[in-house]
Formats: structure tokens, C-alpha cells, sequence
């Protein structure tokens, strides 16, 4: 009777798992890439980032929302850092970047999903496609992505001069495992 009673228990249970609200931070992996200038590449880093996967409705629709903190993005650089985060980026008045989706996924299954939704930068607003492969490891989900933001897109200004002038691409890179 107690093993019906756990076969059952494990049978309904696990199901009702993969539909779960799922909550990734930086402890789960990375967000970074590259930004460029003109004559080299330096890093960009998003030490703090959450990832917010909501429980599928009845549908089958998930909101997917991510959140990245302007005070703790990251270049290598501590000048570089402070002119990114005051005179770029408006940190005081828009202290996070963000990214909103809903997307028809009612369980996570291996292959590629895409995100269709709104990326805000420095209050700035435009429609933006992220783009994952999803893979189960060992039982854990891993979830990888390229991304490619364009600082003008978002009113950004290039700065620097000559050699050191920012060129208008970042290459991020999304690592996570949950």
C-alpha cells in the first residue's frame, strides 16, 4: 500500500514541478559579454540579474520578466564604470534595465524558445526578441543565449574619443542553470 501510495504521490507530483514559478539570479550562472571600441574590446557584466519565469496558466502562458541592476553592471574599468552608470546610463532615475515577455510554454522542454517582448533601457521602451536553447542536465535545466543590444536603439550616447570611442554594439551572453 505505501509504495501505490508513493508511485501515486511521485506520478502527480513531478508533473506539477516543470509548471512551477522559477526565479534565476547571478548565483545560477552568468550575464556578459563584450563591449567595443574602436581599437579593443573590454568586458560588460551584470553581477546582479534576476530571471522571473512564471507558473504556466491553463493556456499554457508563462510571463517572463528580467530585471538587471545599472549600479552593479560591471566593465573592468572603475572610470569607466562610474561614467557608464552616471553619465549613460541614468542610474538614479532608471536603476534597472529590463525585459518583459509572455510567451505559450507550458512546460520546459530541450530546443530553442523565443521570447518576443519589450526591453527597457534608460526608460526607453523598444520590441526586442531574446532568443534561448533550453537543455535538461543531470536533472537541472541549463539555459544559454547570445544577445546583441545596439546603444543607440535606447537614445545611448558612443562615447569616448578617437580609439577609445564606444562603437554601437554589446554582445551579452546569457549562462544559467536552474
Amino acid at each position: 500500500m505505501k509504495l501505490k501510495y508513493l508511485i501515486t504521490s511521485i506520478t502527480t507530483i513531478l508533473p506539477l514541478l516543470s509548471f512551477a514559478s522559477t526565479t534565476i539570479t547571478e548565483a545560477n550562472g552568468t550575464f556578459a559579454g563584450l563591449g567595443h571600441a574602436r581599437t579593443h574590446d573590454f568586458p560588460v557584466e551584470a553581477r546582479i540579474f534576476t530571471v522571473a519565469v512564471s507558473d504556466a496558466d491553463t493556456s499554457g502562458n508563462r510571463s517572463v520578466s528580467v530585471e538587471v541592476s545599472v549600479n552593479d553592471l560591471h566593465t573592468g574599468n572603475a572610470m569607466r564604470d562610474s561614467h557608464m552608470r552616471i553619465s549613460v546610463l541614468d542610474r538614479k532615475k532608471h536603476p534597472l534595465i529590463t525585459f518583459k515577455s509572455d510567451v505559450n510554454l507550458p512546460e520546459f522542454m530541450p530546443g530553442e524558445v523565443s521570447l518576443a517582448g519589450n526591453l527597457q533601457v534608460n526608460g526607453i521602451t523598444k520590441p526586442y526578441t531574446l532568443t534561448l536553447n533550453l537543455k535538461q542536465l543531470a536533472g537541472k535545466w541549463n539555459a544559454t543565449g547570445s544577445f546583441l543590444i545596439v546603444p543607440t536603439d535606447f537614445d545611448l550616447p558612443l562615447v569616448g574619443m578617437g580609439p577609445m570611442k564606444v562603437l554601437d554594439k554589446v554582445d551579452l551572453n546569457l549562462d544559467v542553470t536552474f
